[in-house]
């Protein structure tokens, strides 16, 4: 009997088919169009100037008092140099003002010891300058400084460091939204007079000593620029 039972044929199961293409196309489609729109945000943010302008007065407005004080009262600046270049992407200002130390009038000649101290501004106005000043940290205009020469400032811009380059010679750079500015300061010795006379070189000052003045007249320029 149980052989004679007929089933009926059992149906072949067939799945309907998965809508991937039309998943995966969304999907697609998605992604593209949020970096669209996130390459779009991008585009439309330019740097924050935060108020700098640069212009030819730009330099008359470096009065480091702090810096002439702890150079002493003997010290007087005896040149000022100026230059400005202005681009649609990026505007600059440097100054260099040169101290020296006024000795006592020997018979024959004496030495001085004379400091230059050097302001430069960088106004970024097409690219944020944020990744060049982090990796251009250790670069100076001498070459390349080792890592434990650069010391980190805090509460100072956005971001801030002193580097020592050599005993004569130190700086202190600063990032504030689209502007890098650099306070620096060399000091060497020279003798006026007939060299056949002169003693031995006084010691150069360590720069060191002048990071604290360095610091107190880098916020009175950074809010100058900011006024000029």
């Amino acid at each position: 009997m149980a052989d004679l039972v007929q089933r009926p044929p059992a149906r072949s199961l067939r799945r309907r088919p998965w809508l991937w293409p039309a998943l995966g196309g969304a999907s697609v489609a998605s992604a593209l169009w949020a970096a669209a729109v996130l390459l779009l945000n991008v585009g439309d943010q330019s740097p924050d100037l935060r108020g700098y302008r640069l212009d030819r007065d730009s330099c008359k407005s470096a009065r480091l008092a702090s810096l002439q004080e702890e150079l002493a009262l003997k010290s007087v600046p005896n040149n000022v140099d100026e230059e400005l270049l202005k681009h649609p992407a990026l505007d600059q200002v440097h100054c260099s003002l040169g101290f020296q130390k006024k000795a006592e009038n020997k018979p024959g000649g004496h030495w001085q010891v004379s400091t230059t101290v050097g302001v430069a501004v960088a106004l970024h106005k097409a690219t944020d300058p944020r990744d060049e000043f982090d990796a251009d940290r250790r670069v100076t205009d001498l070459g390349v400084v080792a890592a434990d020469n650069v010391k980190p400032v805090p509460d100072l811009g956005d971001e801030a460091f002193l580097i020592v380059e050599d005993f004569g010679h130190t700086e202190l750079r600063v990032l504030d939204g689209a502007a890098v500015v650099t306070l620096s300061l060399s000091t060497t010795t020279f003798y006026e007079g007939d060299m056949g006379t002169a003693e031995e070189s006084p010691e150069l000052p360590d720069v060191s000593t002048y990071w604290p003045a360095m610091i107190s007249d880098m916020r009175e320029l950074m809010a100058d620029f900011r006024r000029s």
